[in-house]
């Protein structure tokens, strides 16, 4: 045989191995358990919020930063919900200062992939203010929120921006009322700059890789956070404050094989090609 078609005839069997093992790859690969980054039941004895540091993943206590109101107190009775594991307590809004609740708490930064923000909370039928919501914060600074800040969707769950307004159109803003018991999940997209919520889902069904349409949606909006701050009013209760994050597909065993032998398929197709035009 001619080297010049040896040769392409090497290119052409090496593309097809290397393409055939890619393909393999994805193939194989499967997703890893999702990751628990911080998660707070408020398992505390009754009292200020202020201080406490129970719970998992967080990198601070609890504090009541916001000089002009008072800590959230905690209930000795926790919040339930249909499917949901709960523990200890609650949060609940305590008179003082400005008439505003807050505490914040830090955790490890998110600003890649994926990432859940999944809470019980029950807040007053009206909104503005700056509350209810749970803030997202980057260094001190908003970044987004879930709750609602007044205006015409201020009655209403909603993905806040960072100056805590729900998107013009309604988009952001769900059917569920701030005044009602609700579990809301949001999950925070970075690789496609969005935010979705869903709001009292049936957890018994729903599939937090799969889920179903959201109940809004914030296109363009896709927050770094570092921090979780609490703001409401009378009344305002929260409760089961959990982040996580949804891993990238990685490669299992099988894959990691299945590219060895692609590689040493190639390897050894160069070298008979060499043998036979020395």
């Amino acid at each position: 045989m001619d080297t010049l078609i040896k040769r392409k005839w090497l290119g052409a069997a090496a593309k097809t191995a290397l393409a055939l093992t890619f393909t393999l790859v994805v193939s194989a690969s499967t997703y890893a358990q999702f990751t628990l980054v911080a998660h707070d039941g408020f398992n505390y004895s009754a009292g200020s919020l202020n201080g406490q540091s129970g719970g998992t993943g967080w990198t601070s206590s609890w504090v009541n930063d916001y000089t002009s109101g008072a800590s959230f107190q905690v209930n000795a009775t926790g919040m339930s919900y249909s499917g949901l594991t709960t523990t200890g307590g609650s949060l609940a809004w305590a008179n003082g200062g400005n008439g505003i609740s807050e505490d914040s708490r830090s955790l490890p930064v998110m600003n890649s992939g994926v990432v859940f923000i999944q809470f019980l909370g029950q807040f007053g039928s009206s909104s503005g203010g700056g509350t209810p919501n749970i803030r997202l914060l980057n260094s001190g600074a908003v970044t987004g929120g879930i709750g609602g800040n007044g205006g015409p969707f201020g009655s209403s769950v909603s993905i806040l921006d960072a100056t805590l307004n729900p998107a013009a159109n309604g988009s952001s803003s769900s059917s569920a009322n701030l005044s009602a018991l609700n579990l809301v999940i949001a999950r925070i997209d970075y690789q496609n700059d969005s935010t979705s919520l869903w709001v009292n889902p049936n957890l018994s069904t729903f599939d937090y890789e799969n889920p179903t349409t959201p109940d809004a949606s914030y296109a363009g909006l896709a927050p770094t956070f570092n921090a979780i701050g609490i703001y409401s009013r009378s009344p305002g209760s929260v409760d089961e404050i959990s982040v996580m994050t949804e891993p990238v597909p990685e490669p299992t065993t099988a894959s990691l094989m299945l590219t060895g032998l692609g590689v040493a398929f190639v390897c050894r197709r160069r070298n008979e090609a060499s043998a036979r035009a020395s």
